[in-house]
């Protein structure tokens, strides 16, 4: 497998009528993000696949789905799993490898894809996103990859993602709204790789 389309989960995933050509065998790998594919209760997004398809082979989550990840372990031909360095200790590396070698389709993404991403542009203290990991995990595992939606969280957009009404809380800056990651530095890496022919947008 050589190609891989990640799907974010920005608002300009419904700027175009993508659904068909995601969903067709353009590409060997379609990965969705967190909630960009289910619910955390299981149900689908639904009333989008015009623009953004229904195809979802890898699913990428942080660690806050690892029990979602054990549940849906049968829905995936992979999921990958990915822990903020901040978060990593002894007992979640333990915990990590038990899950993976009972269930070999979810792997957890090495702490090392989050310095190689701060080489690029320095997250800490925050952390990456996520989508951020997502792109480095595909980079440095497929030939070609492409993404779709992703938004770094732009404040043009009245919302944070594509499937939910929520407000864009880095529009807002609500005081006391808790924001963890850095939209200008999301920017600059996603600007970085395409200028770097790493990934391709999908237009």
């Amino acid at each position: 497998m050589s190609k891989i389309l990640l799907i974010g989960n920005g608002p300009s995933a419904l700027e175009h009528k993508m659904g068909s050509r995601i969903d067709s065998d353009e590409f060997d790998i379609v990965c969705r993000i967190n909630r960009g594919h289910k619910q955390d209760d299981g149900s689908l997004n639904t009333g989008f696949e015009e623009f953004t398809g229904t195809r979802c082979d890898y699913w990428i989550v942080s660690d806050l789905r690892i029990e979602l990840a054990i549940n849906r372990v049968k829905d995936y031909k992979g999921i990958f799993v990915y822990i903020p360095t901040f978060k990593i200790h002894p007992q979640n590396i333990a915990s990590a490898n038990y899950i993976s070698s009972k269930y070999p389709s979810i792997q957890f993404i090495p702490p090392e894809y989050e310095a190689s991403i701060n080489n690029i542009v320095d997250f800490s203290p925050k952390w990456p996103s996520t989508g951020v990991v997502a792109i480095h995990f595909a980079v440095n595992n497929f030939k070609d990859v492409y993404i779709y939606g992703f938004d770094t969280y732009d404040i043009k957009y009245d919302t944070l993602h594509y499937f939910e009404d929520k407000p864009n809380k880095y529009k807002l800056k609500t005081k006391g709204s808790r924001v963890d990651h850095n939209p200008s530095h999301e920017r600059y890496y996603i600007d970085y790789m395409i200028k770097n022919n790493k990934i391709k947008q999908l237009i």
